[in-house]
């Protein structure tokens, strides 16, 4: 993994196409614990269009004003330095963060399940758009707990934002550097907490369906089965083998839609070795999310609906939270690089900082290292 400092130049604001019609985002996310205590917590990013994320790295004390339908929203000023990446041009809208205290917040798609609180019982100076949410919980708290008792200061209200040119439907995952993990859902205009032993989360339906719905996985183990010898009396015997590695994940479901994702990642996260150091696990991780990589095109909306532009997995980013390292690659270039969080707080000289992500366009191409025998 290369490590980037602040020296880079800042990455010119990308401006989006805006568009009235809904884009699919399909993210999965999931956490693994090392032998040493430490966490690493990462996801995809999928999205229809080429998100153009930027990281941002905001120093604590920084100065942020919620939005809401009537006018300015919530305002405060961040306890915690953080990095992460961004919506686009929107710095303030943090997709996947780390704050100086290990605390990782992620927001993930939700369509057709979010209910926000309705705009004419909301309290205008506690109001956020629903993509501030992350950014302001990784400004002001330094471990779920903390999440928890805080989330009655904050309302979400429905505003369009214009980068989908809609309001989205999204939901969160809050994890620490205890291992502790909670699911944030905007439900019947409030939000709802969910406890989250997985440390997973998908996408649709609700948190607590997803898992309900692990019990008809029970049966499926990593291990794979004995042979077994079948036959009647009279008829002679059958001995089957099988035929190798991986035929004890049998039946654990393939596609791409936001329940089998989220069984799949329970599964692999749940079965993995475990690494000996925090650093190692955030390998591991990218090798686990490598397997939610959706390449273009192969997962499409059908002809004659709103979507009209295929997911694909934009970016991948792993957290170390014991060592403070936020963790990623795009689309175009598969090289993981590493930004350490205290260093880049320090840098950054009490300035919000942005830096290039990398190349998100879907016809960009991942850099090669040529090798030529001598």
């Amino acid at each position: 993994m290369s490590r980037l400092g602040l020296g880079l130049t800042a990455a010119s604001t990308a401006v989006l196409v805006l568009t009235t019609a809904p884009l699919a985002l399909a993210c999965t996310g999931g956490a693994l614990t090392a032998t040493d205590g430490g966490v690493a917590v990462g996801r995809t990013l999928e999205f229809g269009k080429p998100l153009d994320s930027q990281i941002a790295v905001w120093p604590a004390g920084s100065s942020f004003t919620g939005s809401s339908n009537r006018g300015k929203g919530l305002s405060y000023r961040s306890r915690y330095g953080f990095v992460g990446a961004t919506a686009a041009q929107y710095a303030d809208m943090i997709l996947d963060g780390l704050n100086e205290k290990g605390l990782n917040v992620g927001l993930f798609y939700f369509p057709g399940f979010a209910q926000y609180t309705p705009e004419a019982r909301a309290r205008q100076d506690r109001t956020l758009a629903p993509a501030q949410l992350g950014t302001w919980l990784l400004a002001n708290f330094a471990t779920v707990e903390e999440v928890k008792a805080g989330l009655s200061g904050v309302e979400l209200t429905a505003q369009v934002i214009s980068l989908l040119g809609a309001v989205p439907d999204v939901h969160f995952k809050v994890q620490d550097a205890s291992g502790k993990s909670i699911v944030i859902e905007p439900r019947d205009g409030r939000l709802l907490v969910h406890d989250n032993p997985t440390r997973v989360l998908t996408n649709a339906p609700t948190f607590p369906w997803h898992l309900t719905n692990l019990t008809n996985y029970l049966t499926v183990s990593s291990a794979y089965a004995p042979a077994s010898t079948i036959g009647a009396p009279g008829a002679g015997q059958l001995k089957l083998t099988p035929f190798g590695m991986g035929a004890g994940s049998m039946g654990l479901p393939g596609d791409f839609s936001p329940p089998s994702r989220f069984v799949r990642m329970v599964f692999f996260t749940q079965n993995a070795s475990k690494s000996p150091t925090t650093t190692a696990a955030v390998g591991q991780l990218f090798h686990i999310l490598n397997n939610f990589d959706i390449p273009l095109g192969v997962a499409r909306p059908p002809a004659g609906t709103a979507e009209v532009t295929p997911d694909y997995t934009t970016w991948t980013s792993v957290s170390n939270l014991r060592d403070l390292t936020f963790n990623w690659k795009t689309f175009g270039d598969q090289r993981v690089r590493t930004l350490d969080l205290r260093q880049a707080l320090s840098a950054a000289g009490g300035q919000l900082k942005l830096l290039p992500m990398g190349p998100q366009q879907p016809d960009a191409v991942s850099p090669t290292l040529e090798v030529r025998l001598n």
